[in-house]
């Protein structure tokens, strides 16, 4: 009997002990436990999370809700309608794309939770606040917000359309923008003002399509003759035209007038005003950067027969921009070039993005101008100074993946420069990816001391 005793004491003991660690998890020990790998652990951490109250366990019960355990998604759910209540709305809202996460999990159909969930935002008194989150800092729960809001019509046409077009996400702007097109145009002429400024170009243009069926449009489109993205000007200046508009003589009066000079040398460029030519031409040596770049595009359409002095000029242009520009050019007009004269242009200009341009034209050229041009570079003390022996390196191990993209061969100028070159001691220093190369260089007759495959 006392044996008896003694073990019921014992059990007993145990029991409390239990009891009273168990009293003792922290939140932060319940929420790793909810990790745990073993899943009566799991279990049992959601269900003491859910009978905590605290809001903060939402977005990792959130988490467990598609268990691969049945019974933790049971418990999942059980705590996480114990936490949806009014007091837990901002919380709930801040984990919306987690909750619509879960109708893209297959282990279970979580459309009760979401169900319950959606049915605590669409009360009366949180409406209020569904619509404010519309401008919520986080993009993807401003979009849920939304789409609830539109879904349910939680509140008046134009409280969603004012939220909406404040938001600084243009999905926000975007979807209510299109569904007001749809279900409310009459509401939605009213915010056309607001949106010729919105910072998202195709809102901009849908605005101002219909904004030029209205009294005001000549004067409007007037205005947007002068819009930073070229897409819209030609909206306006069609309309403008078509309305017995002077265009030229309007981007004429702006050519120097500032931030509107970049839309003015366009429009001259777009409608080939060849009056204007000596006034871009100015712009192009002494506007800045950005009018630069526009006066290049419109002087190759203005003054084609230069085109080339203009491109090969704008490579070595002081701004990054305008050489890069240039470069596009250079590529989308298909303008011949060699590897005598990208290093010319390297050699005149004192810019290192004039060579990073060159480089990356040099992708265009002949292949065995290619190669006179990387070989040129590793003996070119300014190329050198900016880039380094392993970039020109790994551009010729570029040429070497393509060797085989072209049957061309090599001229006898061009066998007679690359002789030249690989006798450089700069150039015996070849790695091991050069296979290509060496063959090529042996196939030519060429009898320098390239380092071989075998030499490495």
């Amino acid at each position: 009997m006392n044996s008896i005793q003694a073990l019921l004491n014992r059990l007993q003991a145990i029991f409390f002990k239990n009891s009273n660690e168990e009293e003792t998890v922290t939140f932060e020990q319940l929420v790793a436990l909810s990790k745990h790998w073993d899943g009566y652990k799991r279990e049992n951490a959601v269900l003491r999370l859910g009978m905590l109250g605290n809001p903060l366990a939402i977005p990792y019960l959130l988490s467990r809700a598609n268990d691969w355990v049945p019974q933790v998604r049971e418990a999942t759910f059980k705590s996480l309608t114990r936490l949806v209540t009014n007091e837990n709305i901002d919380v709930l809202i801040e984990c919306l794309p987690q909750i619509y996460h879960l109708r893209n999990c297959g282990r279970a159909n979580h459309d009760k939770l979401i169900s319950v969930i959606e049915m605590l935002l669409l009360e009366s008194r949180n409406k209020t606040k569904l619509v404010k989150n519309i401008n919520n800092p986080n993009s993807y729960v401003a979009r849920l917000c939304l789409k609830l809001a539109i879904e349910n019509e939680v509140a008046e046409v134009s409280k969603l359309l004012e939220v909406s077009f404040s938001s600084r996400d243009v999905l926000v702007r975007v979807n209510a923008y299109n569904w007001a097109e749809q279900k409310y145009p009459i509401e939605l002429e009213k915010h056309h003002t607001r949106l010729l400024r919105d910072s998202f170009m195709p809102i901009r243009k849908e605005a101002l399509r219909q904004s030029l069926l209205g009294s005001d449009a000549i004067k409007l489109a007037e205005s947007s003759l002068l819009d930073r993205h070229s897409s819209i000007r030609e909206l306006a200046l069609k309309f403008y035209l078509e309305n017995g508009g002077n265009a030229v003589a309007f981007y004429r009066l702006n050519l120097t007038e500032g931030s509107k000079a970049k839309a003015a040398v366009w429009g001259l460029g777009f409608l080939n005003s060849y009056d204007a030519l000596d006034e871009i031409k100015s712009l192009f040596e002494s506007g800045a950067p950005s009018i630069r770049k526009q006066a290049l595009n419109s002087l190759l359409k203005l003054d084609s027969q230069n085109s080339e002095s203009y491109l090969f000029n704008g490579l070595t242009d002081s701004s990054p921009s305008v050489s890069k520009e240039a470069a596009r050019l250079i590529v989308k007009n298909r303008l011949p070039l060699c590897a005598n004269k990208l290093l010319q242009i390297i050699e005149e200009s004192e810019y290192t993005h004039t060579i990073f341009a060159c480089v990356a034209l040099s992708h265009q050229i002949n292949k065995w101008e290619r190669v006179v041009f990387l070989l040129s570079m590793l003996i070119n003390e300014q190329a050198l100074s900016v880039l380094t022996e392993e970039q020109v390196e790994a551009e010729l191990g570029i040429w070497n993946g393509d060797y085989n993209r072209s049957f061309s061969q090599p001229t006898e100028q061009q066998i007679a420069q690359i002789e030249a070159l690989v006798g450089s001691p700069r150039v015996n220093r070849v790695s091991r990816q050069f296979d290509s190369l060496i063959h090529a260089v042996k196939s030519m007759g060429i009898d320098k001391p390239i380092l071989s495959r075998e030499e490495f």
